[in-house]
């Protein structure tokens, strides 16, 4: 009997997902952890054959930890269930090593599809998602210019404040933000702080 390991900090998920797998056709067992530290804890005591992983915890970055369960454990599957918008974290989740992405906003049916894809040895994204390249590890689709503005963006420096402090115009720093924008997907300022996060070494 496969065992999930859900780490969310919502207890309505987990109950959500206990309900959709009593109706799926293979048993499963589901363990819950509310943080970072509870999921490194149950993972270094237990065997787990599914890590199902919100991207949107409160005290953590979601892809920060994917990473760091990467790290630590190469062969764990690890799906993304989380609110974050699929257009952007979808690609970015893939980038970091998951296995699948699912949106809570879908059905139960396809989240239960995604657990046993992911089991199966297959992968589950979104196909819009990752229908252009995704930005790599070492940020391959950004200039080192544009991974610079990145940077200072998501330390809260206005346009302005940038091209002071990289002594270009304010019309150049409008034109290489726009730019990371259309290579990454990002939407707001949350959207290219968690891409820089990404990005970063």
């Amino acid at each position: 009997m496969p065992s999930l390991l859900l780490v969310d900090d919502h207890p309505v998920v987990h109950v959500a997902l206990e309900a959709a797998l009593m109706k799926s056709s293979r048993p499963y067992r589901l363990q819950a952890a509310q943080d970072d530290v509870q999921a490194l804890a149950l993972l270094a005591e237990a065997v787990f054959g599914l890590v199902i992983l919100d991207i949107g915890l409160p005290q953590v970055d979601g892809l920060q930890l994917l990473k760091k369960i990467r790290r630590r454990y190469p062969q764990q599957p690890i799906l993304i269930y989380t609110a974050q918008e699929a257009e952007v974290y979808a690609r970015m989740a893939h980038a970091a090593g998951a296995n699948g992405f699912v949106n809570k906003g879908s059905s139960l049916a396809e989240l239960l599809q995604a657990i046993e894809q992911v089991l199966d040895g297959e992968t589950h994204f979104p196909a819009t998602a990752l229908a252009e390249e995704a930005p790599t590890a070492d940020g391959g689709l950004l200039t080192p210019k544009e991974l610079e503005v990145l940077g200072l963006l998501s330390q809260g420096l206005s346009n302005l404040q940038i091209a002071d402090r990289l002594h270009i115009s304010n019309k150049t720093v409008s034109t290489h933000k726009k730019n990371i924008q259309r290579k990454t997907g990002a939407g707001n300022l949350l959207e290219l702080v968690a891409v820089f996060k990404e990005l970063a070494p």
